[in-house]
């Protein structure tokens, strides 16, 4: 069953690598999603209001891709992943299928700009991302 939770500025949902327990529907505020590339931080997703994220890993019932750090104060509506399984047994077998391949296209993308290090203004710029930013995410996912 569903749950609204909230969360303060810079905290972490989940971490890149760990088992996935929930998928998050933003109501307010914004998250940043950020994949470990050597010794980086990387941007590859800043979702906000309406964005929907930790859904590939509930999908494909593995772990999570990237790590997710609030970025303001917000507010989601966590679904658990058997509340989602449940609700995605109803539906056609295609619409797995389908699900499937676009949660392997965006984490092909994601891969590549983790591995490539691209910032994108759409994203984040670097400015937006000061290397103080990332050393203090750094701390808070050890």
């Amino acid at each position: 069953m569903e749950s609204l939770i909230s969360k303060g500025s810079h905290e972490v949902l989940f971490r890149e690598g760990e088992v996935a327990q929930s998928l998050y529907i933003i109501k307010r505020g914004q998250i940043l999603c950020l994949k470990l590339s050597k010794d980086r931080l990387i941007p590859v997703f800043r979702a906000q209001a309406g964005d929907i994220i930790g859904e590939n890993a509930i999908i494909t019932s593995s772990a999570y891709g990237y790590s997710a750090i609030t970025l303001t104060t917000t507010e989601l509506l966590e679904i658990p992943s058997e509340s989602f399984k449940q609700i995605m047994a109803k539906s056609p077998s295609w619409l797995m299928d389908l699900t499937g391949t676009m949660v392997q296209r965006f984490e092909n993308t994601a891969n590549l700009i983790a591995e490539n290090r691209v910032f994108n203004d759409s994203i984040l710029s670097e400015e937006d991302f000061p290397s103080s930013l990332e050393v203090e995410f750094k701390k808070l996912l050890n």
